[in-house]
Parts: C-alpha cells; sequence; structure tokens
C-alpha cells in the first residue's frame, strides 16, 4: 500500500480536480470581465452594452461543467451545489437586466463574484497534487 494518497486515487479523480480547478478561475476571471465591460458602458463607451450581452454566452454553462467535474472529482458537497447554485444565479441575472428588479442586477453579480471567487480558493490546492 502506498503512503500517498495522491496515487491510490484514479487519475480521472485527479484530472477532473485539476480541470475543475483551472475552469474555476477561468470563469472568475470571465466574471470580473464580465463587470468591467457593463462598467464600460455605464461610465462612456455605451457600444460595451453589446459586448457585455454578448460575451456572457461564452462562459454562462461553465458552471454546469464545474457541477460535473465536481461529481466526477469527488469533490465536496459545498464545491459541487456551489457549482450548481452559480448556475442559477447566472439564469436569475437574466430576469434582472430589465425592469423593476434592475436594481438587483449588480447585487447578483456581486454574488457571482464571491461565489466564484469561493470555488477558485476551495480548489487551488488540486493544483499542487
Amino acid at each position: 500500500m502506498r503512503a500517498d494518497s495522491n496515487h491510490t486515487e484514479p487519475s480521472r479523480v485527479r484530472v477532473c480536480r485539476a480541470t475543475y480547478s483551472i475552469l474555476a478561475l477561468v470563469l472568475f476571471i470571465c466574471i470580473v470581465v464580465q463587470v468591467y465591460l457593463a462598467g464600460m458602458a455605464l461610465f462612456g463607451n455605451s457600444e460595451a452594452w453589446k459586448w457585455h450581452r454578448t460575451f456572457v454566452h461564452m462562459f454562462e454553462y461553465f458552471s454546469v461543467v464545474l457541477f460535473i467535474l465536481g461529481i466526477v472529482g469527488k469533490l465536496s458537497r459545498r464545491m459541487i451545489w456551489g457549482s450548481l447554485g452559480l448556475f442559477l444565479l447566472f439564469n436569475i441575472q437574466y430576469y434582472t437586466a430589465h425592469g423593476i428588479a434592475g436594481a438587483l442586477h449588480p447585487v447578483l453579480a456581486l454574488v457571482l463574484f464571491w461565489g466564484a471567487l469561493a470555488l477558485v480558493r476551495g480548489s487551488y490546492p488540486f493544483l499542487k497534487k
């Protein structure tokens, strides 16, 4: 029996965990860029609204992939369900983009930011193995 637990895990678990960590970081960066685009649109370049509306479609489903990677990678329930929670928040964002619920849109963006950051911080140790 090996003393190093890293070698007792199936390679698919290790790969899924490392992939989860990298994809969580990419998702976090995309959220930061998305907020930046909204700021650009608000404070000068109204063309950025088009970019803001389009860019989200490039990463909105990353959280579903994280959910699947979390299950296959045998991550904690917090990480697995946190991924799915981000997907739910992305979908709620569409309903808050206009109208009376619009004030919630930037608030939910903050929740997405902190939720994605929590996934990055929680998955970072997987890159060290």
